[in-house]
């Protein structure tokens, strides 16, 4: 008999989404155990009916839970409280992906077997063999700079430092609780795998499906005082 797998919990914030959340809540759904939880986050960021449409999927499948998060001031808040939520359902595996189908429901199976072979953190990789991405040739040229200048400063190793795509061991999340991030915007995730490379990872390869081609100039410009910042700490820390 195989063994059972362990709990997982799988956090995607929402907007205004209410085009694709039932497609997007059937795919991940099909890889699911009855023991395992989703976590839909929403805020004041959603004015759609996606709210309506995850209440009535939930009243259908109750691994579904929609967490109603008003005091959320920005991306990086509803991430955390979906964080603290899977861990506070008792989930030892927690699952981060976007929400607005950048991500494909079907490579949740590859994030599966990394975690089953005993790594921390598997990332999920645009840029490493039978991984794509979908998109404006700026956002792609921003995620792969990204990750070149941030692997030349902090001598982090992965191939793609800035996705979003990924899942945690219970102890390596509660690792970035504790330390916490700075950025206000998506630069966190790149914060987040500095952290990792203190834990056993591997990158898993995705295909992203860019779905906005617009970067804020000032999420930039946080996004290289940060890695300033971290690059400073590191020469401090020698």
């Amino acid at each position: 008999m195989r063994k059972k797998r362990k709990k997982l919990g799988v956090v995607i914030p929402l907007a205004n989404e209410e085009k694709t959340i039932d497609t997007l809540l059937n795919g991940i759904t099909s890889h699911l155990t009855p023991q395992d939880r989703i976590f839909c986050i929403l805020d004041y960021a959603s004015s759609d009916m996606t709210r309506k449409k995850v209440t009535a999927y939930k009243k259908r499948d109750k691994r579904v839970r929609l967490v109603w998060a008003p005091e959320d001031r920005n991306v990086v808040d509803a991430y955390f409280r979906g964080y603290r939520e899977a861990l506070d359902n008792d989930c030892e595996w927690i699952l981060e992906m976007d929400g607005g189908m950048s991500h494909d429901p079907a490579e949740i199976p590859l994030f599966l077997e990394a975690m089953e072979m005993g790594y921390d953190f598997a990332a999920g990789s645009r840029f490493v063999k039978n991984g794509g991405f979908s998109g404006s040739f700026w956002r792609k040229t921003l995620s792969s700079g990204g990750t070149i200048l941030t692997n030349l400063v902090l001598k982090t190793r992965m191939h793609d430092m800035t996705s979003g795509f990924e899942c945690f061991t219970r102890q390596a999340l509660e690792y970035v609780l504790q330390q916490g991030v700075q950025s206000s915007a998506h630069f966190f995730q790149t914060e987040i795998r500095v952290m990792m490379h203190r834990f056993r990872w591997i990158e898993i390869p995705i295909h992203y499906h860019c779905t906005c081609h617009r970067v804020a100039a000032s999420s930039v410009i946080e996004s290289l005082r940060i890695l300033c910042h971290l690059a400073g700490k590191g020469r401090n820390s020698e």
